[in-house]
C-alpha cells in the first residue's frame, strides 16, 4: 500500500514539474505583453493603452511567423523525440532554426520601410495626437523584437526536452530584466520609448544566455543547439503544415484586431480600446494557463502519438493506444477542472484587476475592462477546450479541422458577433460578442468531430480521430522502407 502511495505521489510531482515547465516553455508572448500593458495603462494613462493597442496588429503578425516556426517544429520534433529518431529531430530543429530567422529578418526589414504606410492603415492617425505620436514610438522600436523573439521561441521549446534548467534560467533574465527595466524608466521618465528598449534589452539577454550556454561548439551535445544552417523544403514541410494553423490564428486575430480598432475609432472612442488593452493584460494570466496546457498537450500527446504511430507490433499497438488515450483523459478533466477555477477567479476579481491599470480617469475605458473580462470567464471553459482539440487535430495531421476551427475561432465568429452585438446594444454588446463567438466555436468543433468520426461525439474516444493516426503510421512505415 506504501509503495502505491509512493508511486501515486511520484506520479503527481513529475506531473507537475511537467505542468510547470510547460508554461515556462511558452509564456514569454504572454508575459511581455502583461509587464508592457502594466505599465503603458498605468503611467502613460489611456492615451498610452489604446496606442499600444493601435500597434497589436502587427505585433501579431509576426507572433504569427513565430508561432507558425514553434509550434510546427515542437510538434514535429515531440513526434521525433516520442519514436526516438533522433536523426530526424536534428534535421526538423535546424531548418526550424533557419527558416524562422531567415523569415523574421525580411518582415523586420519590410515592416521598418513601410512604416509610415503601415500607421495610416493601423489608424493611428485618426485619433488625437498623443494617440498618434506614442503608435509610431511603440511601432518602430518594436520592430527590433521580431528576430530576436524567433530565436528564443524555437530554444524554449527544445529546451524543454531535456534542459529545462536552462529553460527556466532563460525565462528568469529576460523578465527580470524587463521589469527591473520597466521600473527605471518609471522613475526616471515614463516613456513609450523607454518600456519598448527594455524589451529589447530583456530579449537580447535572454538569447546571449541560449547561445552561451547552448549554441557554441564545447554545448553542441545539447539537443536544443543549432548546429547547422539547413534550408531544405522538405525539412520544414511537416512543421510548416503543423504551424499553419497557429500562423492562421494569429494573423486572424491581428486582422480581427485592426477591424476592431477601426471600427470604435469610427462608431466610439479611443476609450474602448484602451479598455480592449487593459482587457488583453487582464487575459494574459488565463492566457498563460491555456498556452501552457496547449504546450503540454502537444508535447504529451505528440509523444504519445509518436509512439504509437512507430509500433509495428499488434500488443505493443494496444499498449501505446491505451497511453494515448489515458494521457487525454488526464489532459481534459485536468483542462477542465482548470478553466472553472480561472473562470471563478475572473468573475470575481473582474474590477479589481481593471484597478490596477486604469485609475478611474476614463470610466469608458474601465468599464469596457471589466465587461471584456466578464465575456472571457464565462467562454473560458469553451477556449481550453477548442485549444486542447486543434492541437490533437494538428498532431495527427487533420489540417482541415484545425484551419477551419482557427478561422472561425479567431476571426469570422468574433468578429460578426462583436460587430453584430455592438450595432444593437453598444459597447456593452460589442465585449460579449467574443462569448458568443467562442461558444459558436464549440458547437462548431463539435460537427467536425462528428463528420470524421461519422457519428455525434459523446465520449472522449470519439475525438481520436483514428483515420488519421493510420494515416500517419502508413506514411512513417514508407518512409522506413525507402529508407
Amino acid at each position: 500500500m506504501n509503495e502505491d502511495n509512493n508511486s501515486r505521489l511520484q506520479s503527481w510531482r513529475e506531473s507537475g514539474k511537467t505542468i510547470f515547465f510547460a508554461l515556462i516553455a511558452e509564456m514569454d508572448l504572454v508575459v511581455k505583453n502583461l509587464i508592457n500593458i502594466f505599465f503603458i495603462s498605468r503611467f502613460l494613462g489611456a492615451v498610452g493603452a489604446a496606442a499600444y493597442e493601435i500597434v497589436m496588429p502587427c505585433i501579431m503578425v509576426a507572433s504569427a511567423f513565430v508561432a507558425l516556426g514553434y509550434n510546427g517544429v515542437q510538434a514535429i520534433c515531440a513526434k521525433d523525440y516520442g519514436a526516438r529518431d533522433f536523426e530526424a529531430f536534428e534535421r526538423h530543429k535546424n531548418a526550424g532554426y533557419t527558416w524562422i530567422l531567415l523569415v523574421m529578418s525580411i518582415l523586420t526589414l519590410l515592416f521598418a520601410v513601410f512604416q509610415t504606410s503601415m500607421l495610416d492603415l493601423l489608424g493611428a492617425n485618426e485619433g488625437s495626437e498623443a494617440l498618434a505620436h506614442l503608435s509610431r514610438e511603440c511601432y518602430s522600436l518594436f520592430l527590433l523584437n521580431f528576430l530576436p523573439q524567433g530565436l528564443f521561441s524555437i530554444a524554449s521549446c527544445l529546451l524543454f526536452f531535456e534542459e529545462r534548467r536552462k529553460l527556466l534560467i532563460t525565462n528568469l533574465i529576460l523578465y527580470g530584466i524587463m521589469l527591473s527595466g520597466c521600473v527605471i524608466v518609471t522613475i526616471a521618465n515614463p516613456s513609450m520609448a523607454g518600456y519598448m528598449t527594455t524589451n529589447i534589452v530583456g530579449i537580447a539577454a535572454a538569447d546571449l544566455y541560449i547561445i552561451l550556454s547552448t549554441f557554441v561548439s564545447r554545448r553542441r551535445t545539447s539537443r536544443a543547439a543549432f548546429t547547422a544552417l539547413r534550408l531544405h523544403p522538405a525539412d520544414i514541410r511537416d512543421a510548416f503544415f503543423t504551424g499553419l494553423p497557429d500562423f492562421m490564428e494569429y494573423g486572424f486575430v491581428g486582422v480581427l484586431y485592426l477591424v476592431e480598432n477601426l471600427y470604435l475609432l469610427s462608431r466610439f472612442s479611443e476609450s474602448v480600446i484602451a479598455g480592449i488593452g487593459v482587457f488583453e493584460a487582464i487575459d494574459n494570466f488565463p492566457e498563460v494557463i491555456c498556452v501552457g496546457f496547449s504546450f503540454l498537450v502537444t508535447t504529451v500527446l505528440g509523444e504519445k502519438v509518436g509512439k504509437r504511430i512507430s509500433m509495428s507490433l499488434e500488443e505493443e499497438g494496444k499498449t501505446a493506444d491505451g497511453e494515448l488515450a489515458d494521457a487525454a483523459k488526464r489532459l481534459t478533466k485536468g483542462g477542465i477542472l482548470g478553466s472553472l477555477l480561472i473562470v471563478a477567479a475572473l468573475l470575481l476579481l473582474a474590477r479589481p484587476l481593471t484597478g490596477l491599470f486604469l485609475t478611474g480617469d476614463d470610466p469608458v475605458a474601465v468599464s469596457s475592462a471589466v465587461w471584456l473580462t466578464v465575456s472571457c470567464a464565462l467562454s473560458f471553459v469553451f477556449y481550453m477546450l477548442n485549444s486542447e482539440l486543434v492541437c490533437y487535430y494538428k498532431i495527427v495531421g487533420a489540417y482541415g479541422q484545425a484551419h477551419v476551427l482557427f478561422f472561425a475561432e479567431a476571426l469570422l465568429f468574433p468578429l460578426g458577433f462583436k460587430l453584430l452585438l455592438g450595432e444593437l446594444f453598444g459597447v456593452a454588446g460589442f465585449c460579449f460578442g467574443g462569448f458568443a463567438g467562442e461558444l459558436a466555436a464549440f458547437l462548431l468543433n463539435l460537427c467536425l468531430v462528428w463528420k470524421a468520426a461519422g457519428h455525434f461525439p459523446k465520449r472522449l474516444s470519439d475525438f481520436r480521430m483514428e483515420k488519421y493516426l493510420l494515416r500517419q503510421a502508413q506514411a512513417r512505415s514508407e518512409s522506413r522502407a525507402e529508407t
